[in-house]
């Protein structure tokens, strides 16, 4: 077997994060690449806050149907929707949420493939 010189370092679930502008906790940071991740603590320009990048969050929907299961999307207004389009993949669905304004539904972010 050939040697792969991989050093374990971090379970993953977090990550470091140089803050560009003015974050708030709950923030969601869309990362180069496509990952997104959740701000733990708030920072100014130059902070270094942790992200999470697993896990399942609860998030206002757009006030339309979304299934278990189904890819979300975040639109720039902070709300999730299942309706592709050019808003940031954010994971997948892990509760169902029904039509009507201010319903919420749970995400497993950073799961699934984005645009399925």
């Amino acid at each position: 077997m050939a040697k792969e010189n991989a050093i374990f370092r971090r379970n993953g679930k977090r990550l470091d994060y140089v803050c560009t502008a003015n974050v708030a906790p709950g923030d969601v940071i869309k990362m180069t690449g496509g990952i997104i991740g959740v701000a733990e603590a708030g920072g100014v320009q130059h902070d270094v806050i942790a992200l999470t990048t697993e896990g399942v969050f609860e998030f206002v929907t757009d006030a339309q149907k979304i299934d278990q299961g189904a890819p979300v999307y975040l639109k720039a207004d902070g709300k999730v929707t299942a309706t592709k389009g050019s808003d940031t993949f954010i994971g997948v669905a892990w509760t169902a949420a029904v039509a009507g304004a201010g319903n919420t539904v749970l995400v497993k972010i950073n799961c699934g493939v984005a645009g399925a």
